[in-house]
């Protein structure tokens, strides 16, 4: 894995637009990470691939995190201040397609795989459609076989505390999945854990930074006749300051 030029970070934000966030998250990770093809990509865990994103993020854009949420009591906007080093809850690994884990629960004997982007997308879709439980979907969706005295049983089948434990189970082998952070309402004091979503955090992030820089490449080139990419190659520091020469 390894950072993004502005060219080839501009041209990911381009291919990602009007596409679902999933497909938006796996377009930076196979971008980033010339050693994965899309569908290497689509096989990693919601952790690992979480974990390329909090590195290209901070290779982008630095440790810092700014963000916002609302008070679940109140409805106050709470702003909050984090660092990626602070989030990071495991290393990126070596990619293993084919990982499969083994729990053993009240007699039955589940083969799992991690869920992946593909595993989301799928459930979230089959429980739009059977207007079911997107998390069972999940697990369904994850779940390669399940055995009880050698013989194979059907998922329906299973009780709701052997689900639990394998929600447990994978939490536990994806622990960066989950990414939780504590808050507190400075209004009514009520304190609460939001989710963090590092892909639609850093691709807001990108959005942002992608209309800045066009509108700086269409200023520079109107001023100077330069071409995209030789305003592009350019340093960030080198723009800026060819940019405030064309403001004075």
């Amino acid at each position: 894995m390894r950072p993004l030029s502005a060219t080839e970070l501009l041209n990911a934000w381009e291919r990602g637009l009007n596409q679902p966030i999933l497909e938006r998250a796996l377009i930076l990770i196979t971008a980033a990470s010339p050693e994965l093809d899309p569908e290497a990509a689509e096989k990693l865990s919601i952790g690992e691939r979480d974990a390329r994103l909090l590195q290209l993020r901070e290779w982008m854009f630095g440790t810092r995190l700014l963000n916002t949420a609302q008070c679940p009591q109140c409805g106050e906007r709470v702003e909050w201040e984090g660092s990626t080093t602070d989030l990071r809850l495991q290393t990126i690994g070596t990619f293993e397609p084919a990982q499969e884990f083994t729990l053993e629960v009240e007699g039955y004997r589940l083969r799992f795989h991690l869920p992946g982007s593909r595993d989301v997308a799928a459930a979230i879709s089959a429980a739009l459609q059977e207007n079911s439980d997107s998390g069972a979907t999940l697990l369904e969706q994850c779940i390669d076989s399940i055995t009880r005295a050698g013989k194979e049983c059907d998922f329906s089948r299973l009780p709701s505390h052997a689900l639990d434990a394998l929600s447990q189970q994978i939490e536990k082998l994806d622990p960066q999945a989950g990414i939780r952070t504590g808050l507190v309402c400075p209004e009514c004091s009520r304190q609460w854990e939001v989710l963090f979503d590092i892909a639609t955090f850093l691709w807001a992030e990108i959005n942002s930074w992608a209309e800045r820089t066009l509108r700086t490449i269409h200023r520079l080139a109107t001023a100077y006749g330069w071409t995209e990419s030789e305003i592009l190659n350019l340093s960030p520091l080198r723009r800026q300051l060819y940019l405030g020469m064309v403001n004075q």
